[in-house]
């Protein structure tokens, strides 16, 4: 058995999802991206073992009509949201390595206050709910990170 893939949600899950699903279905073209789209927002990650040959392929998104302004500021916000990795890298490790302010600099590449908690959360770093400004969240949660790193160290010795 060969070693398996990870698949985070985003454009590779979706073209395997697209093209297993033109591969195994007779569903039309609309129907098959519509489902690939809904299971790739269903799933987390995947590990999958066999890649279909037929993937790059697949990569060439059907053309869609077109938006109008505002639809596309809501699903460009939608889709940061639903493709957002609280689990980029980790917070402890960053602020072990590279100090408060390499952890700082980490947390800024994240833009929103939603994106900020949700980091926060996974990482079991508590922020408090009344803070709001995207400063202030990073602010406690780098105060949060170095309470963990200093319980560890207590703990440790």
């Amino acid at each position: 058995m060969s070693k398996g893939k990870q698949l985070w949600p985003g454009d590779e899950m979706l073209n395997f999802f697209r093209a297993h699903i033109r591969r195994e279905t007779s569903l039309d073209a609309e129907t098959a991206e519509k489902l690939a789209a809904s299971l790739t927002k269903s799933v987390n990650r995947m590990l999958v073992w066999e890649v279909p040959a037929d993937l790059p392929e697949a990569a060439a998104t059907p053309p869609s009509p077109p938006k109008i302004e505002s639809e596309i500021a809501v699903q460009e916000r939608h889709d940061r949201a639903e493709n957002f990795n609280p689990y980029l890298f980790s917070a402890l490790v960053a602020l072990a390595k590279h100090g408060r302010d390499g952890l700082m600099l980490r947390l800024k590449d994240i833009k929103s206050a939603e994106n900020l908690r949700a980091f926060a959360e996974a990482q079991h770093v508590p922020v408090d709910a009344s803070l709001k400004r995207t400063d202030d969240i990073r602010k406690a949660i780098v105060a949060g990170v170095e309470r963990r790193l200093a319980d560890r160290k207590a703990a440790a010795s």
